[in-house]
């Protein structure tokens, strides 16, 4: 804490080192709270078996990017450029080490968007008309996790991956715009209109339907409202990874300083942050968080030990018959 209250007094004074310094202390930080949030969700919904709702499926996908991109920040390699006395071998494997991280970073945040907009695809779907779940689910799928690789594919190709540094992880710049930057403000865009339309929509169909039907609103309760603020969290979240691109641009000479560097932090540290985020969203859900009840959850883990050990006991009497 000291060592990092220090970082923060000399970025108020405008040390550019020191500046990066704390880009790099507080995307581990970020980094290890989003894997705690992740692990913790994933082992959750599998011990309850939340994956057999479409919904909550969804919600899988997401989180499985967000873990993604914490591993790849906390990846030494994915920074440290090597000095004069490497050795060769040694520079090869970290060089390696190094491009993969950056594939697999670029994989995980450009699905992690993909997902978002498929959500919010998935909610226009759900109050403008009836979609077909199964081949809905199996049309995502496909739409996410190819682009993602095409995406990531190209830069890989062209040799473009390199040392993260601060922030960039591709060195040619119509790359950046063309594989990162290009699609993510589209994704952007596309999502805020989307989600306009979606607040529309609810407002006409779904606010009071409690009292005028309540079979209607059971229907929203169940598919709606429990992935209805993802797309609104990714465009707050979007907000200052926005505002230190434009700055970043404008800015004369490229100077440092107090502003940049608390744009940058904020901009290098949000993204690892997402996993954590949406772990939280999710746990504080109303029926989840009911699970979470300390009573509750550990008569849950208790049933689900006397299962097991009955279980194993079963078999062994099968065995030995």
């Amino acid at each position: 804490y000291n060592e990092y209250k220090s970082y923060l007094r000399n970025v108020v004074e405008q040390n550019n080192t020191t500046c990066h310094e704390v880009v790099r202390l507080s995307k581990q930080i970020a980094s290890s709270l989003s894997l705690i949030g992740c692990s913790f969700t994933f082992f959750f919904m599998m011990f309850h078996k939340k994956y057999k709702s479409f919904t909550n499926r969804l919600i899988l996908a997401l989180l499985l990017p967000s873990f993604i991109v914490p591993c790849t920040c906390l990846n030494r390699n994915f920074y440290n450029q090597d000095d004069n006395k490497t050795s060769d071998d040694q520079h090869l494997l970290n060089k390696t080490l190094c491009i993969a991280s950056a594939f697999i970073f670029n994989f995980g945040i450009v699905s992690q968007r993909l997902i978002i907009l498929c959500v919010s695809i998935y909610l226009l779907l759900l109050v403008t008309s009836a979609p077909r779940f199964r081949y809905l689910e199996l049309s995502f799928h496909v739409f996410i996790w190819s682009t993602a690789l095409m995406d990531s594919l190209i830069p890989l190709y062209s040799n473009s991956y390199k040392y993260a540094e601060d922030w960039c992880w591709i060195k040619d710049f119509t790359l950046q715009i063309g594989c990162y930057y290009g699609p993510m403000l589209t994704f952007l865009v596309v999502e805020i209109c989307i989600y306009a339309i979606i607040i529309k929509k609810i407002r006409e169909e779904f606010v009071g339907a409690d009292r005028i039907d309540p079979d209607r609103y059971a229907w929203y309760k169940k598919y709606i409202k429990p992935i209805y603020y993802y797309p609104l969290v990714n465009i707050v979240l979007a907000i200052p990874t926005t505002g230190f691109r434009v700055y970043d641009h404008f800015r004369p000479g490229n100077t440092g300083g107090k502003v940049y560097c608390t744009l940058l932090t904020l901009h290098a540290t949000i993204f690892p942050l997402w996993g954590l985020v949406y772990s939280l969203m999710f746990l504080l859900d109303v029926d989840t968080r009911r699970l979470l009840l300390p009573s509750i959850l550990c008569r849950d883990i208790y049933n689900a030990s006397i299962g097991i050990v009955s279980s194993s006991r079963l078999n062994s009497r099968t065995h030995v018959f």
